[in-house]
């Protein structure tokens, strides 16, 4: 793939929406942070050459691919209620569209506290359209995570500002199907708590879902 079509979906990448989530009962979240966007869900994505064969890039294989064909549909299905209760982000979540796929969002109304799930599956090269997009410089931070409910996963970010209690989780489900758990941390965690360590915590919660088919 050239360097234009890598930098568009970069660019797609770099506009899933952030939310934000929270441990604790009662605290306030801030709106939003620098990666938050209106997304066009009618925008054209450019996908992988048919012929390429993935992995790429140095991703890794998915050695166990989940069927999540109901999730990518509904992905509101990702968190059970009492899941999502215990996040302290309500009982139910607000489905949307990004331009990579569907993804839902669960907040509180008081608190500010929200997440959101976003399946990437409209670019269907799973994690490799990342790994790719690392090799060409394009985050500010990128690292490997140990597999998260036996899957491969990788935080990332156009903007580092995991100090500000931001963090997205990107989780391969197959070769050719990620998806993304998007949050922030309320100010009262901010610096008591790892975002990356809670949207792995939430990445699990949505994968052992998936693994149960809803």
């Amino acid at each position: 793939m050239g360097a234009r079509s890598t930098a568009l979906v970069v660019s797609l990448l770099s506009l899933l929406t952030v939310g934000c989530t929270t441990t604790s009962a009662g605290e306030p979240g801030p709106d939003a942070t620098s990666e938050t966007q209106t997304i066009n869900p009618t925008s054209t994505v450019e996908t992988a050459d048919p012929g390429e064969d993935l992995p790429t890039d140095g991703a890794p294989t998915v050695p166990d691919p989940l069927d999540t064909t109901a999730f990518q549909q509904d992905p509101c299905r990702a968190l059970t209620p009492d899941q999502s209760q215990e996040l302290n982000v309500g009982s139910s979540g607000e489905p949307y569209e990004e331009v990579l796929g569907n993804g839902c969002e669960w907040r509180n109304t008081e608190s500010k506290g929200r997440t959101k799930l976003a399946f990437l599956d409209r670019d269907p090269r799973g994690l490799s359209a990342l790994y790719r997009a690392n090799k060409a410089g394009k985050w500010a931070y990128f690292e490997e995570l140990p597999p998260i409910e036996g899957y491969p996963a990788i935080v990332r970010g156009i903007v580092d500002d995991r100090d500000r209690g931001s963090c997205t989780v990107v989780v391969g489900v197959s070769d050719e199907i990620a998806f993304a758990t998007i949050l922030e941390l309320s100010p009262a965690n901010v610096g008591k708590k790892d975002p990356c360590e809670v949207g792995a915590q939430v990445a699990g919660m949505a994968l052992q879902n998936m693994k149960q088919g809803g």
